[in-house]
């Protein structure tokens, strides 16, 4: 009897010592896009309930925030956000207390996007996508666990999740590296520029059909078509935001198929890994 009690007494102490939340009352931790929550679920090990401002389906080029959400986020334990989109920036400049949101963009090279619309940023038009490349998302991760293990300085499990997490995160980084490389592909197309510092960090051309948020002129579908037969371009890229037609011509002018790929997707790393193969593939005969 004395065992078990001794037993019970240290798994007590054990979990106090996490500075787990209790499972009735459960903490909150906001985050601007979807892409995010999987990595705070991952270095918090789901003790948290990570919330999304920008629901699923929504833009977040256009997404506004609500009342509800506001007040939610003022009593939440943290609001990760990329720093870069506008709704993020209006969003902080309402805050009582923004002491607490982490900017994610911070140690990251900035590159200027070709957008003008709303979810690019107020900084001189930065491209907002840092989440869609590993080494980017690599120092967004080491951000987040800095700033959670910085709060939760006894919950050593989260800085031990974090490890693995950035461990897998440079593991695809050099699969992605690897694979670019050795198919010798040098451009891909897609309809968004989404993909900037992916194409930055794997030195390979995105070729975005849109430009400067506006739809291609009959010169520049030309221009693309021949871009598109000189690179032996296979694959364009549309993401589930926009309408396939968008692209339907130009991908039928080309020989080429349209990919559905997802910027925004719950599991980032895997789309990621994803987009890396559909880019490899795109000179296959």
């Amino acid at each position: 009897m004395i065992r078990k009690i001794a037993i019970f007494m240290l798994l007590t102490i054990s979990i106090a010592g996490c500075g787990r939340p209790t499972n009735d009352n459960p903490k909150s931790i906001y985050v601007s896009i979807t892409p995010l929550k999987m990595l705070v679920e991952e270095i918090t090990c789901g003790d948290f309930n990570v919330e999304v401002l920008v629901p699923e389906g929504a833009s977040p080029e256009t997404y506004d925030p609500t009342a509800r959400q506001l007040t939610a986020v003022n009593d939440a334990e943290m609001l990760f956000s990329t720093g870069l989109i506008t709704f993020e920036q209006n969003l902080v400049s309402r805050l009582a207390d923004n002491k607490r949101v982490v900017n994610l963009s911070q140690g990251i090279e900035l590159l200027k996007g070709s957008c003008t619309h709303n979810h690019c940023s107020h900084q001189h038009g930065i491209d907002p996508h840092i989440w869609t490349s590993p080494r980017a998302l690599y120092i967004m991760t080491s951000t987040m666990r800095n700033s959670i293990v910085e709060l939760y300085p006894d919950s050593v499990k989260y800085n031990e999740a974090a490890e693995q997490l950035l461990k897998r995160i440079a593991d695809i980084d050099a699969e992605c590296s690897q694979k670019i490389a050795s198919s010798d592909v040098k451009s891909f197309m897609i309809y968004h520029p989404a993909y900037t510092y992916y194409a930055r960090d794997y030195n390979i051309q995105q070729v975005a059909i849109e430009q400067d948020g506006k739809e291609p002129s009959p010169r520049r579908l030309a221009t693309l078509v021949e871009q598109a037969h000189d690179a032996n371009i296979r694959n364009i890229m549309i993401q589930p935001q926009y309408n396939i037609d968008k692209v339907s011509p130009l991908a039928k002018e080309c020989g080429a198929e349209v990919v559905v790929t997802d910027p925004l997707a719950a599991d980032i790393l895997a789309e990621i890994r994803r987009v890396t193969e559909i880019i490899c593939n795109n000179n296959a005969e």
